[in-house]
C-alpha cells in the first residue's frame, strides 16, 4: 500500500513515527513545505518531498501513486495567520485536489483532520457528530467550507474521512509548556468554559485505524472527557509547583464552550491510549 501524508507537522509527524512498525508492506511519502524539515523527514519515508498543495503540479506528483492520502494540514509559520491565510491552507488546497481526482484513478481513500472549533460554542451543551456545524469565527467557517468540498467527493470507490480533532497535546506540546507563563497572574473570566483534548498518539492511532478499517465520514477525535479550562489551569501548575492563577468575573469573556462527544469513536472500536487529560 502506498500512503503519502500531505503536511509533516505535529500529527503528520507523529503519525509517520508511528507508521515505522508497518514499512515492511507500506510506502511512505511524507510532504513538508519546508526545505529544512527534508532532512528530519528523509529516514521516515521512500521519499520526501516539498509540496505545496495548492500546486496542481506539486500535489500531483505527490500522490501520483497513493492509495490513501492523509491531509494534516497548517497555515505555515507558528503566529496565528488570517481568514484569508486559513483560506490559502485548506480550501484553496482541496479544489486543487478535487481537480487532480480523474488524474488519480489509484486513490481510494482521503483522510482530513479537521478540527472541533467547527461546533463553535454551544454554551456547555453536548455535541456529536450530527450536532449542525456553527462555527464562532471565519477560520472555523473555513474550516466547515473545506469539509464540505471533501464531503462532495466521497464516492464508494474513493472514501473520504474526516476527523475532527480536539486541541492537541502531547511531547512538544505538554500542558506545563502551554500555562506555566500564566503562573501567579490574573486571568479575565472565572474559567468555566469546557475544553476538549486529544493526545497526538491518539489522533495518529485513529488515522491508522481510518486506513485500516476504511472509514469514512465524520468522527470525532477527543479524549473521554471534557475539562473546564480553569481546572485544566489550575491542575496543571500544581503539578509543576508553580502559583496559581487568580480569576476574575469579566462578562465579556463569559463562555461555557462545549462538550464534544466521541461515542462513534468508540463504535468503530478504537481505544484511546490517553483517555483522559494526565497532569
Amino acid at each position: 500500500m502506498h500512503l503519502t501524508i500531505v503536511g509533516c507537522g505535529f500529527v503528520g509527524l507523529a503519525l509517520a513515527r508511528q507508521l515505522q512498525d508497518d514499512r515492511s508492506h507500506l510506502r511512505l511519502t511524507l510532504t513538508t513545505t519546508s526545505e529544512e524539515r527534508l532532512a528530519e523527514l528523509q529516514p521516515l519515508a521512500e521519499q520526501a518531498r516539498i509540496c505545496d498543495a495548492t500546486d496542481a503540479i506539486s500535489l500531483k506528483q505527490s500522490l501520483r501513486d497513493a492509495e490513501i492520502a492523509v491531509f494534516c494540514l497548517g497555515p505555515k509559520g507558528n503566529s496565528q495567520v488570517d481568514e484569508d491565510g486559513y483560506r490559502n491552507t485548506f480550501i484553496d488546497s482541496f479544489h486543487c485536489l478535487t481537480g487532480l481526482l480523474p488524474q488519480l484513478p489509484q486513490l481510494r481513500q482521503i483522510i482530513y483532520t479537521s478540527s472541533c472549533s467547527v461546533y463553535g460554542d454551544a454554551q456547555g451543551a453536548w455535541v456529536s457528530e450530527s450536532t449542525p456545524t456553527n462555527p464562532s469565527n471565519g477560520h472555523g467557517a473555513v474550516l466547515v467550507e473545506s469539509e464540505s468540498l471533501l464531503l462532495a467527493i466521497d464516492q464508494p470507490q474513493r472514501r473520504v474521512c474526516i476527523l475532527r480533532l480536539g486541541a492537541l497535546h502531547g511531547p512538544g506540546r505538554e500542558f506545563k509548556d502551554r500555562f506555566e507563563n500564566l503562573a501567579g497572574q490574573t486571568m479575565p473570566g472565572r474559567g468555566q468554559q469546557f475544553t476538549n483534548w486529544v493526545h497526538v498518539d491518539d489522533v495518529a492511532g485513529a488515522i491508522r485505524a481510518a486506513m485500516t478499517e476504511m472509514w469514512s465520514g465524520v468522527i470525532n477525535v477527543v479524549n473521554d472527557q471534557p475539562i473546564r479550562l480553569a481546572e485544566l489551569i489550575d491542575r496543571t501548575l500544581s503539578s509543576e509547583g508553580l502559583e496559581p492563577i487568580q480569576w476574575g468575573d469579566d462578562p465579556k469573556t463569559a463562555s461555557s464552550g462545549r462538550r464534544v462527544r466521541n461515542t462513534r469513536l468508540h463504535a468503530l472500536g478504537y481505544v484511546l491510549k490517553h483517555p483522559k487529560a494526565t497532569f
